[in-house]
């Protein structure tokens, strides 16, 4: 089942807080997919990705990529409508990521199969690439879509879980 964002009578955007009371009372046994993203993988290999789901099972990355929305629903998943949504990985190390670091690939983390599900999820306007979507972390938290750590929310809607 997709959970899409639902409008209360003020207007405002509560963003797919179904999904969230799904994952929050999830063992950890049941997939979640955020799909239909822009995901920016930091993997060299992977890349950047339009329109693509990112699929994980307790703390863990298990697919990145397009199309894996189709399979979801074999497997139960908690599927996350994330449309207009940039995705990008939550723990880096920022010298790292400016160049600062003989091998930047070793301190960035990527947003790959079996790498840790730490995420974070902004809207496409606040993300033109990492950098710019971990300041609107930091300068706008209450833009901020979601924060997860090893699979679980800490950061949803601009609100702490």
């Amino acid at each position: 089942m997709t959970i899409t964002d639902s409008c209360t009578d003020t207007g405002t955007v509560s963003w797919n807080a179904e999904a969230l009371d799904e994952i929050l009372s999830n063992d950890g046994g049941r997939p979640v997919l955020f799909t239909n993203a822009r995901i920016l993988t930091t993997d060299p290999l992977i890349g950047a990705l339009v329109g693509a789901d990112i699929l994980f099972v307790g703390p863990l990355i298990v697919g990145v990529g397009p199309g894996i929305v189709t399979a979801a629903g074999d497997d139960n998943a908690i599927v996350v409508d994330a449309t207009g949504m940039t995705v990008v990985p939550a723990v880096m190390d920022t010298i790292a990521l400016a160049g600062g670091r003989s091998s930047r690939s070793e301190y960035v983390a990527t947003l790959a199969p079996g790498n840790t599900a730490d995420f974070l999820v902004v809207p496409d306007e606040l993300a033109d690439d990492v950098p710019g979507a971990v300041a609107a972390l930091l300068s706008r938290p209450e833009q901020v879509r979601a924060l997860v750590a090893a699979g679980r929310p800490v950061l949803w809607a601009g609100t702490a879980v």
